[in-house]
């Protein structure tokens, strides 16, 4: 059943008293300067008559109860391990104290605010205009561009709120969140002319991923031979007749980016594993008013290659084009601007159990310190929401090794971890390259958050990583030892074939990596299907303990980055866990056994 958690006005009269002081304001977030990469456009005062929709996050319940059940029914061995939750029940949990609601909505009565409000089940909307909001957080909003992409927000370095109410607020956006749609990565580094590459995958030698040419570029042949599933049939042998879950795989875009058809029919006709699956597809789902749209002449490079790598690899399982409204005009300070992550979480935590994948990909990431710590979190306690239910997250770990320019605005040289891929209720992806040996490949990014703690289902093996390797003494002055390492697994990364606008293509990133990665994890669901288990949902503790045994070990290579700032930075990848291909690359032979 569908329990819906649609907006609700609140008018003013429901209110309550509302004539309680809130006199003694206190700054409650702030940000030292304009964010790197960031430069403001003008002094000059923002139109106080522009429209803003700001979010009031409440503080809830039990949080630190609801992600130990998370872990715990995500362990296999636990006595709650696979007993997944309702999102009522999640939400029964986590809901904020009534009082917590009723002190802020009395605030924002006492600025005049109280028809302007709608709830949700854990924030407050406030439909306003600049003025009322500078007013109301005691703040000053101001034009900032994106110094590579031009793109403007309207932000502020901090605000205040009345000090009785830091207790019941966990944040207000937008205002210092400078991550959003339009500033996400597409981890893509490089895309290439296909057409003078000859792969030649026939011939007595092509279950040999190297004979096949796979050393060179990558197609869903290498991918099903190098991770063993070229044998494995979606439909063959059934579901358990006490299967009481529907096996799909979703696919996140934003940036604007459409997967196109046309492209997908020319990609099957000529890497399709088997003529079965030469006419799969894909069904498409707009979030937050995105559209579903087909122009095969445009240049859409992202999501081809994700429909392309997930359609491929797994036949016969839905897929479904998550498209997430992005890049809107300048200073638009619709919602979709500055919280995309939630927007999309909040969709989807909506959708009813049979309509909900097990599987879902992301290709996208900020440089974790763009993202306040407060917003970061809260995204990452909406991705345990989903583990709870059963879904398995899979991001892109990025692909600027240990950072990009490693310097913080105050020129303090740092690496640069990426976010999401440091929450520890997603499982990140980093990249490879070649076979006989599979290696590191240089951008795959990865290294430890400044924002989360390591998991406990990380200490034994990142905790042998640090004591044992060179890396992590060399550069311990530029990362966090003590914050959640990643990526956790990784796969190839580099010189996939991607149709794109009718044209074959080669395109590398661990944006190729998490689809890859992400197909055969939902061919494993498949076949706990087929034996009547659980859907695997949150992956972590599980491939951290008795499935680190379906992943092989990438002991070459290593990662590369920080341009200049920091000489020669880089994670060398070695044996066990390490900051540039995590635990390894998978084995579906042996992962579908467990």
């Amino acid at each position: 059943m569908h329990f819906s958690r649609l907006l609700v006005v609140v008018p003013a009269l429901l209110v309550g008293v509302y004539a309680i002081p809130f006199t003694s304001y206190q700054q409650f977030e702030s940000l030292p300067s304009v964010p790197k990469g960031w430069e403001v456009v003008s002094e000059r005062a923002v139109d106080p008559s522009m429209p803003i929709k700001l979010r009031i996050h409440l503080v809830k319940q039990n949080v630190e109860a609801f992600r130990r059940a998370v872990i715990e029914l995500s362990t296999p061995g636990h006595p709650s391990y696979g007993n997944h939750m309702s999102q009522r029940s999640i939400d029964a949990m986590l809901r904020p104290r009534e009082e917590n609601f009723a002190a802020v909505k009395n605030w924002l009565a006492s600025q005049g605010l109280a028809d302007k409000i709608t709830l949700n089940n854990d924030w407050i909307q406030v439909s306003t205009t600049i003025g009322e909001a500078e007013s109301l957080l005691h703040t000053k909003y101001q034009v900032f561009q994106d110094t590579k992409s031009g793109d403007k927000v309207v932000r502020a370095l901090s605000y205040s709120i009345p000090r009785e109410l830091h207790s019941s607020i966990n944040f207000v956006q937008p205002t210092t969140m400078f991550g959003r749609v339009s500033a996400m990565r597409s981890t893509i580094v490089r895309v290439e002319d296909a057409s003078t590459l000859r792969i030649d995958s026939e011939g007595p030698d092509a279950e040999d991923p190297d004979a096949a040419g796979c050393n060179t570029s990558i197609t869903p042949k290498c991918l099903a031979d190098l991770y063993k599933y070229a044998d494995y049939d979606v439909d063959a042998a059934g579901i358990a007749s006490n299967a009481s879950w529907t096996n799909q795989i979703g696919i996140n875009g934003f940036l604007e980016q459409y997967a196109q058809n046309d492209d997908l029919s020319k990609f099957l006709k000529k890497y399709a594993l088997t003529p079965k699956t030469s006419n799969s597809t894909f069904t498409c789902q707009p979030i937050n008013n995105g559209l579903c749209t087909q122009h095969p002449q445009e240049d859409f490079t992202e999501a081809n290659l994700d429909i392309q790598y997930t359609v491929s690899g797994t036949g016969s399982i839905p897929n479904i084009y998550f498209s997430t409204a992005g890049r809107p005009p300048a200073q638009d300070l619709d919602p979709n601007t500055n919280e995309p992550y939630l927007d999309w979480v909040k969709e989807i935590l909506e959708l009813d159990e049979n309509k909900l994948p097990q599987t879902i990909t992301t290709s996208y990431g900020d440089d974790e310190h763009t993202v306040p710590r407060s917003y970061a979190i809260e995204v990452c306690d909406k991705f345990a929401e989903l583990g709870a239910r059963g879904v398995t997250l899979l991001f892109s770990s990025g692909d600027s090794g240990p950072g990009s320019d490693c310097q913080t605005k105050d020129g303090k040289k740092q690496f640069v971890p990426t976010f999401p891929a440091t929450c520890p209720f997603v499982t990140s992806v980093g990249g490879t390259v070649g076979v006989n040996p599979e290696r590191a490949v240089g951008f795959s990014s990865g290294g430890f958050s400044n924002y989360f703690p390591r998991p406990d289902y990380q200490d034994a093996l990142v905790g042998d990583y640090l004591a044992k390797q060179s890396d992590p003494k060399n550069y311990a002055q530029y990362f966090n030892a003590t914050g959640r390492g990643f990526p956790d697994v990784s796969a190839q990364g580099q010189s996939f074939h991607v149709f794109v606008r009718g044209f074959d293509t080669l395109v590398s990133g661990t944006s190729a990596s998490s689809p890859a990665l992400a197909a055969i994890i939902s061919l494993w669901n498949q076949e706990r299907r087929k034996t009547g288990k659980k859907p695997l949902g949150f992956l972590n503790p599980l491939i951290y303990s008795t499935a680190r045994s379906g992943f092989v070990d990438i002991t070459a290579g290593s990662s590369r980055g920080c341009s200049e700032t920091i000489s020669g930075a880089g994670w060398k990848a070695t044996t066990g866990w390490d900051p540039v291909t995590g635990l390894g690359t998978p084995d579906f032979s042996a992962l579908k056994s467990l």
